[in-house]
């Protein structure tokens, strides 16, 4: 159905019904002009907001509604995760052209559903807005966390271990396999090679388990890639680090597209995007900890933190070079 069929209220009546809501901390949700929610005494607010842009974040050739309705809140669940929060609401405000139908409106919804309930991520709000140059998508989190469990990225030590969750460099490594294969449609490939890009999870429950049993000293999510990262954490706590390329855990899928794509995957895992990984630094006494954790979550130690300034990468060669940021740079 077209949307001027069913007007702006209509749709909001539309999405009320459908979307993920019930949580008792919620007051008032969608229908009213603001959402109210009681907060929870001795914790921390936490708001978080991202936004993705037709063409520029997303491509609607290979991502469906329900994908891409799932990716745009994962962005800011691993948010919240990444300072060591859990989320109370979600705000989600939608910019929609004309070729956008309502069933494409819930297809996206039913995609953020999905992690609204796997959560407690209940949407209590948001605005939807006619856009003349393609779709986007605006989500606004609101997060708690414990006085005790707050991580930041401004706190890690010299000395400290770098640690990551998973593994690294798959999902930049699916944006390429769908870029190529948009070109040319000889490029096949198993869908699971790209499911981590199309589909990734927010690591919340993971990143509490990090927080209760290795108590780190600072943390940050893998957005923009491992160098990336590692040098916010760097610049925040005003030191400097080291990564070894041979404790990167590469994905085996990546390797896999690698050699699909005639490239070196280790540059996906150091400076691609978008792979809601965590990363972040404990004292040398806490691996005896982070092994045992490992039974349950995989953790890698990838560097260290040192005094100084610059991030650096020791290849498997033993050479020691000044690694680029890298990331995705919107300006």
């Amino acid at each position: 159905m077209e949307l001027k069929k069913v007007g702006e209220f209509g749709l909001i009546e539309v999405i009320k019904k459908t979307v993920f809501n019930r949580n008792k901390k919620i007051i008032v949700t969608i229908g009213d002009d603001a959402a109210i929610v009681k907060p929870s005494p001795g914790k921390y607010l936490i708001l978080t907001t991202d936004t993705l842009l037709e063409n520029l974040h997303f491509d609607l050739s290979y991502f469906s509604f329900r994908q891409l309705g799932h990716r745009a809140l994962t962005a800011n669940l691993s948010d919240i995760a990444a300072v060591g929060g859990l989320p109370v609401t979600a705000l989600v405000t939608l910019g929609l052209p004309s070729y956008v139908s309502v069933e494409n409106v819930l297809e996206l919804y039913s995609g953020m559903n999905l992690l609204a309930k796997k959560f407690n991520c209940p949407i209590s709000g948001g605005d939807v807005t006619s856009s003349p140059k393609g779709l986007f998508i605006t989500i606004t989190v609101l997060g708690e966390v414990e006085r005790n469990f707050l991580t930041l990225r401004s706190k890690a030590k010299a000395g400290d271990l770098i640690g990551v969750t998973g593994e690294l460099g798959e999902s930049h490594t699916g944006l390429k396999l769908l870029q190529k294969a948009k070109k040319d449609k000889r490029i096949k490939f198993p869908k699971n090679l790209v499911q981590k890009h199309l589909t990734p999870q927010p690591k919340i429950f993971e990143a509490r388990e990090i927080i209760k049993k290795l108590k780190p000293n600072s943390m940050i999510d893998i957005s923009d890639g491992l160098a990336s990262e590692v040098s916010h954490i760097a610049k925040a706590s005003k030191l400097g680090a080291v990564i070894f390329e041979s404790e990167i855990p590469l994905s085996p899928k990546a390797r896999k597209a690698g050699k699909i794509l005639n490239k070196n995957p280790l540059n996906w895992a150091l400076y691609g995007g978008e792979e809601y990984e965590l990363l972040f630094t404990i004292p040398k006494s806490g691996v005896k900890s982070l092994i045992k954790l490992s039974k349950k979550i995989k953790l890698t130690l990838v560097g260290e933190m040192k005094k100084g300034a610059g991030v650096f990468l020791v290849n498997r060669d033993g050479k020691k070079e000044r690694i680029k940021k890298g990331g995705f740079k919107h300006f």
